[in-house]
C-alpha cells in the first residue's frame, strides 16, 4: 500500500522508482516503513527479499539502526522444521513433503558406479580431444556411449556468443528480453508452473539466496537460436552440425514459408538441488551439453531393449514420480529384470558432453548452474529416432513436449535420400566406390531446384507437368552418356549450375554388414511413413504434414518406390 505521508523513498529520490515504470508495475512495488521515524523505503531499493519481508517484526530503517539497533525479527524455533509441500498435500501427493529436495535425490546420490576420470571411467563414456569430437568418430564407434569433451575449446567448432564467465542468468535476460516467456519447472512436482514466467521475475528466483527460494525451480526449455547475440552468435560443434539431419533435409515444400524446428539451441538455468526425472529426449535426440557454470550431474541408462521396456512400463505406473526408476523391477518371461548398466557421471564448467541417441536420463545440479545445449536427428540413429516416436505415443506424451514436426521432417528426409543415394551411404559413414564423386552437404537441395521450378504453380497437376518436364530433361542428358556405368534413371536426380549431379550406387559396392545397416534405416523409414499415411486419410493435422508437393499426390506410388529402393539392396 503506497504511503500518505514520507512518500519518497530516501535511496532513490534523485531517479524515483516510479518514474521509470508504468502504472501496473508501479502497483506492485513493494513497500516498508520504519517503525521509528515512520519514513517509508521501497523494500527493493533496501535489498530486502519477500521472504525476508516476511521474517520482520518490527523494521528499523538504516539512520535508525544506528541508535536503535538493527531490525527486530520474528522468533523462530531452534529446532529445525521440514517445509512441509502443502501444494503437494493438497493435490493428494503425501509422499512429497519435504519441499527443499526431492524425494529421489538421496538415491540419486547414493547410487553408483560414478565415471572416476582419474581412474579411467573409459568403461562408460569416451573422453576425447577438442579435435577428435568429429563425424569419423561417431562413424568410427557407433557412438555407443556418451562423449566428454572436458575444456572443450573452439577446435571442436563450438563457438560461444560471449567469454564463457559472462553466460549467466543476467546475460541471458538481456538478451532475451526481461518480458519473454519462459516456462518454469517445479522440481517437486516435475510440471510446468502456471501461468509462465517472465524472464524478469525468474532472475530474481535465481539470485535469491537459497535459504529464501521458496521452492526448487528448473528452467529446462528456453530456445534461443533466433535471438540476436545469443543464439546468432552461437556455433554448435561441427560434429553436431555435420550430421543435423534437419540442416540437410529441410526445406520450404509447400511454399507456406514455414520454419525449421526450433530445438537447436537452449539456454538451461538450474539452481542448486534441482532435479529432473527419469526421460528420454523427445524422438530419441542425441544431445550436445555444454557447462557455462556450475555443476551438474547425469544418471544414465543406454537404450537396451530390457531398458527401453522397463521405461515404457515406469511410465505407466500410477505412482511414477514416486518410483525410483533405478529400482524398479518387471517379470518377463517368469524372470525379474531391472534397468541395467546405469552409471553416474558429473560435468563442470568448460566441459562438453554429448549423449547419444535414445539414452535414459535423470539429471542432478550440486550448484547454480547455466548450460547452453540442443538436440538434433540424424540418419544414422532414424530407427531409434522411429522407436522412441512410437514409445511417446504409447505413453501419452502431450504434443508439445515431442519433436516439432517430426513426421514432416521424416517426409523430407526420404525425398532427398531418395534423389540422392550416395549422401545417403556416406551419412551412414557407408564407404563406397573410391571414384564416386560426393557432392558437399551445404549444396543447395533438391528442394531448391523445385521451389524455383513450382513458383506460378498452384494445383498439383501443374506441379507434376513440371516434374516431368525436369525428369524428360534430365534423362535427355543421361541417355547420351550413360553407355557402360551404373546408372538408375528411374530416379529424379538434381540439376545445378545447368549440369545434371547423378548420384547411384550399385549394390555390389557395399559390404554385407553397410547393406544390413542401410536396410535398417529404410526399413523404418518406411514403417513410419506407411503408418503416418494411413493416419493421414482420417486425420487433417497428419495429412498437412505429408509435403504433397514435393514427393506427389500418389503418396501410395512414392511409398512404392522406396520400398524399391530398399529391396534392391
Amino acid at each position: 500500500m503506497k504511503p500518505k505521508n514520507h512518500d519518497n523513498c530516501p535511496v532513490c529520490n534523485y531517479n524515483p522508482l516510479e518514474s521509470a515504470n508504468g502504472p501496473e508495475t508501479q502497483a506492485q512495488i513493494s513497500w516498508i516503513r520504519c517503525d521509528v521515524c515512520r519514513q517509508w523505503y521501497h523494500s527493493v531499493c533496501l535489498k530486502l527479499t519477500k521472504s525476508t519481508l516476511g521474517l520482520i517484526s518490527l523494521f528499523h530503517c538504516p539512520e535508525c539502526e544506528r541508535e536503535h539497533g538493527p531490525s527486530h525479527m520474528k522468533r523462530q524455533l531452534k529446532r529445525a522444521r521440514v517445509k512441509i509441500d502443502y501444494v503437494a498435500l493438497d493435490q493428494g501427493e503425501t509422499f512429497a513433503v519435504d519441499k527443499s529436495v526431492h524425494p529421489h535425490v538421496p538415491s540419486f546420490l547414493n547410487f553408483g558406479p560414478s565415471v572416476d576420470l582419474s581412474t579411467g571411467g573409459l568403461l562408460f563414456v569416451d573422453v576425447l580431444s577438442s579435435s577428435e569430437l568429429t563425424k569419423e568418430h561417431v562413424f568410427a564407434t557407433g557412438l555407443l556411449k556418451p562423449v566428454l569433451v572436458p575444456h572443450v575449446t573452439g577446435e571442436s567448432g563450438l563457438k560461444l556468443p560471449v567469454a564463457r564467465d559472462k553466460i549467466t542468468v543476467e546475460y541471458i535476460s538481456q538478451k532475451c528480453g526481461a518480458n519473454a516467456s519462459v516456462e518454469v519447472m517445479d522440481v517437486l512436482s516435475q510440471q510446468s508452473e502456471t501461468p509462465s514466467w517472465s524472464l524478469a521475475q525468474w532472475r530474481e528466483y535465481f539470485y535469491t539466496p537459497e535459504a529464501e527460494r521458496d521452492r526448487i525451480r528448473n528452467v529446462i526449455s528456453l530456445e534461443v537460436s533466433q535471438t540476436d547475440e545469443l543464439g546468432s552468435g552461437f556455433l554448435r560443434p561441427k560434429m553436431v552440425t555435420d550430421l543435423d539431419l534437419v540442416d540437410k533435409v529441410w526445406c520450404d515444400a509447400d511454399g507456406h514459408d514455414q520454419k525449421r524446428p526450433q530445438v537447436t539451441v537452449y539456454c538451461l538455468m538450474s539452481v542448486r538441488g534441482s532435479y529432473t526425472d527419469f526421460h528420454i529426449d523427445f524422438s530419441g535426440t542425441p544431445v550436445y551439453y555444454t557447462v557455462c557454470h556450475g555443476t551438474k550431474t547425469f544418471l544414465m541408462y543406454p537404450p537396451t531393449d530390457n531398458n527401453l521396456a522397463l521405461y515404457e512400463s515406469w511410465c505407466h505406473e500410477p505412482q511414477q514420480n514416486f518410483t525410483w526408476f533405478a529400482d524398479y523391477s518387471k517379470r518377463v518371461g517368469g524372470k525379474k529384470i531391472r534397468p541395467a548398466n546405469g552409471f553416474k557421471i558429473s560435468l563442470k564448467k568448460g566441459d562438453l558432453f554429448i549423449i547419444p541417441s535414445g539414452w535414459i536420463h535423470s539429471v542432478y545440479t550440486p550448484d547454480d548452474a547455466v548450460i547452453i545445449g540442443g538436440n538434433y536427428l540424424t540418419i544414422r540413429d532414424l530407427p531409434m529416432h522411429t522407436r522412441i516416436y512410437e514409445l511417446e505415443k504409447h505413453t501419452r506424451v502431450p504434443s508439445k513436449y515431442r519433436f516439432p514436426m517430426f513426421n514432416k521432417v521424416m517426409w523430407l528426409a526420404s525425398w532427398y535420400y531418395y534423389n540422392h543415394k550416395a549422401e545417403f551411404f556416406a551419412d551412414l559413414g557407408i564407404s563406397v566406390s573410391p571414384d564416386l564423386q560426393l557432392t558437399k552437404a551445404s549444396r543447395p537441395g533438391l528442394c531448391s531446384m523445385q521451389s524455383s521450378s513450382m513458383k506460378g504453380l498452384h494445383k498439383d497437376e501443374d506441379v507434376t507437368k513440371a516434374n516431368q518436364s525436369n525428369d524428360d530433361k534430365i534423362l535427355e542428358n543421361v541417355s547420351s552418356g550413360a553407355q557402360g556405368k551404373h546408372i538408375n534413371l528411374n530416379i529424379k536426380l538434381e540439376i545445378l549450375d545447368s549440369s545434371v549431379a547423378i548420384e547411384t550406387v550399385a549394390p555390389e559396392k557395399l559390404a554385407s554388414s553397410d547393406t544390413s545397416q542401410a536396410r535398417d534405416v529404410l526399413l523404418a523409414l518406411i514403417a513410419h511413413l506407411t503408418q503416418h499415411y494411413e493416419i493421414s486419410k482420417t486425420q487433417q493435422i497428419a495429412k498437412k504434414s505429408i509435403p504433397s508437393r514435393l514427393i506427389g499426390r500418389n503418396v501410395k506410388e512414392y511409398i512404392a518406390k522406396l520400398e524399391s529402393w530398399r529391396d534392391s539392396l
